[in-house]
């Protein structure tokens, strides 16, 4: 059902994305500040990796409506082909361990996004998510506008099921990928191959069916 929902979606929408049609693609640069004991080698040591910055409208509303905005982020950490995190996060309710959960319509592009479901690492689960970096620009609702000399920028956090959110990281984006290459990306979690982060249970089930 999961399946065919999306691809009816799809076709409506002429053969593009189900969700998050509008958007547009930023190269960017992560930096990791290193120090955890998450158990993941790529959050748990200080770097500085290349990555891609896909910004988004959910339901492909107009600007003057708000809708649940979406960051797909592709980081590559250096362990060769195919060595790569795929992260996707949505607007939520809020930052407290019951409201992250719950996706919320949002009009700035300046919000707070997470992971909704967690990962698998060996310290414990694990909730991902970017975090307004107060020191960067504030970003309106117009993809167009957002900065490419370094101002828009986001805080990466990691957090248990129950705990705060821990800032281990900054994705500062730069210059656009051109709309070909954008409506080519296909992000997917699923997919990655980060040692020690796996992406799985109920809600993973479901969206392997959607990515689909």
């Amino acid at each position: 059902m999961v399946e065919h929902a999306f691809r009816a979606l799809a076709a409506v929408r002429g053969g593009r994305r189900a969700v998050h049609p509008i958007g547009r693609t930023f190269h960017a640069t992560a930096r990791t500040r290193g120090g955890e004991s998450s158990g993941v080698p790529f959050l748990d040591r200080a770097g500085e990796y290349p990555a891609l910055v896909r910004l988004s409208r959910g339901a492909g509303l107009p600007t003057f409506l708000p809708d649940v905005l979406g960051a797909a982020v592709r980081i590559h950490d250096g362990g060769g082909p195919g060595r790569h995190l795929d992260l996707l996060v949505s607007t939520a309710l809020g930052r407290s361990p019951l409201l992250r959960h719950l996706p919320a319509p949002r009009r700035r592009l300046t919000s707070v996004y997470t992971s909704m479901a967690g990962y698998r690492t060996p310290r414990g689960r694990r909730y991902l998510a970017l975090l307004p970096d107060r020191r960067g620009a504030r970003i309106g609702a117009d993809l167009a506008a957002v900065p490419t000399d370094g101002r828009a920028r986001f805080l990466v956090a990691v957090a248990g099921r129950w705990g705060r959110w821990r800032v281990v990281g900054q994705l500062v984006l730069r210059s656009p990928v051109t709309a070909e290459i954008d409506e080519r990306l296909a992000f997917d979690p699923l997919a990655s191959g980060v040692a020690g982060l796996h992406a799985d249970g109920l809600l993973w089930r479901a969206r392997r069916l959607a990515y689909r």
